[in-house]
């Protein structure tokens, strides 16, 4: 689903920063200028608490991606520690991972699930 840059952050602060998702697939088409990224749960954050949902597989496109930045070293599964407005702008996201590593992207517009956490609205 497609909204404007302010529900996309508060998308991403319901999520919890999107904490412990597991990153399946990291996609850049510089050409296209899209970040794409899958994630095996992206309520991961919640799981054993009453809100969560079950598991859910998801994708998050970040498009009219003009500058990115990436510093990964991976040699175990890729989990996000935190995924939030960078500095408080309203066109840039880091995204740190756990252990290590960091993609900071400035975007135009994102596509991003509808978040399906009790009493939560997206």
């Amino acid at each position: 689903m497609r909204f404007a840059m302010t529900d996309f952050f508060a998308f991403l602060q319901k999520m919890g920063g999107l904490h412990d998702a597991t990153v399946q697939t990291l996609r850049w088409n510089p050409s296209d200028q899209i970040i794409e990224l899958r994630f095996d749960d992206i309520y991961s954050n919640f799981e054993g608490l009453p809100e969560y949902p079950g598991c859910q597989p998801a994708a998050i496109v970040l498009h009219g991606a003009s500058s990115v930045r990436i510093d990964i070293e991976c040699n175990e599964p890729l989990r996000v520690f935190e995924f939030l407005p960078h500095e408080d702008k309203q066109d840039e996201v880091l995204i740190t991972f756990s252990p290590s590593g960091r993609v900071w992207v400035r975007f135009d517009r994102a596509d991003y699930p509808k978040c399906e956490l009790a009493g939560a609205s997206s």
